[in-house]
């Protein structure tokens, strides 16, 4: 039985992004479901799943693993949830005189862990407490935005890898990170290639994979000419047509595909808005291709 026969299935736009009512993510989803998620996901890039108040942090990791055992465990100790270490917090909420998580995460456009040498494959978000305006979380689709690229581009490109630093992108996420704690980054990631153009192999569909705009730059080019291509690709993925901004209502679950997207958060008011935000993430079983 398809998902519409089950839940309420709204598309938000026409190439980008689902809203999924009536499911609830405290129960276990069946085989099917997940297929039927998956198969969402590499078209959609992004469901949002509504009114899931009622999953605890540990149900939410049981749902991302669901759709893949390779969880990440956040090398930064502090960030990460005291009960359940799949979790990595978000937030700006100060207690007893330490921030609870990472503030200052995800506010340029990025792909998830690009800098492995098997990335993201799912990010999933869980919505916990939200600020009145601001902090919202945005998506382009990088299928959509490859298919309309002219042939010229396609053709220039086609061969072309993207360098991804780690140690560069993790100083600006990380402002407080201690000295150790970079030079522990560098000796574990040291800058790695990953496709522009990455195919899914899930239905065969190409998107261009740019990585993160803190951290990526092309490889293979003169330093001035990487980078002006790059920011013309970025401009060109991020354009409003293949973008979903998402306003955040307490309790909402998103799920996003990365092997063929970019996002971002967008700023909100830190001093006098609170802003929790529960992160799993699931890694691909393979590098990009």
């Amino acid at each position: 039985m398809a998902l519409q026969d089950t839940y309420d299935v709204r598309l938000i736009d026409p190439v980008i992004g689902a809203e999924i009512y009536g499911m609830d993510l405290s129960r276990p989803v069946s085989a099917a479901e997940q297929e039927e998620i998956r198969a969402m996901l590499a078209d959609r890039i992004v469901i949002v799943f509504k009114h899931q108040d009622n999953v605890s942090p540990q149900e939410f990791v049981d749902f991302a693993r669901s759709f893949g055992t390779d969880l990440e465990i956040h090398e930064l100790e502090r960030y990460r949830h005291p009960q359940v270490p799949e979790i990595f917090v978000i937030s700006n909420i100060v207690e007893d005189g330490k921030p609870i998580g990472a503030p200052k995460v995800g506010l340029n456009w990025h792909v998830d862990h690009y800098h492995r040498t098997k990335p993201a494959l799912y990010t999933f978000l869980h919505g916990r407490e939200i600020p009145n305006t601001g902090g919202h979380t945005t998506y382009a689709n990088g299928y959509a935005a490859y298919d309309d690229l002219p042939d010229t581009m396609k053709e220039r490109i086609a061969a072309l890898s993207g360098r991804h630093s780690r140690v560069r992108m993790y100083r600006q996420l990380f402002p407080n990170a201690t000295d150790a704690e970079i030079q522990e980054q560098q000796a574990l990631n040291p800058d790695i290639l990953h496709p522009l153009v990455r195919t899914n192999p899930q239905n065969g569909r190409k998107a261009l994979y740019l990585g993160g705009e803190a951290g990526s730059t092309i490889d293979g080019l003169p330093d001035e000419e990487a980078n002006a291509l790059f920011r013309e690709l970025l401009s060109w993925l991020t354009k409003p047509e293949y973008r979903y901004e998402h306003h955040w209502a307490p309790g909402d679950i998103i799920m996003s595909e990365q092997r063929g997207s970019i996002h971002r958060a967008t700023e909100w008011d830190e001093v006098g808005q609170r802003r929790l935000i529960y992160r799993a993430t699931v890694f691909d079983d393979h590098r990009p291709f």
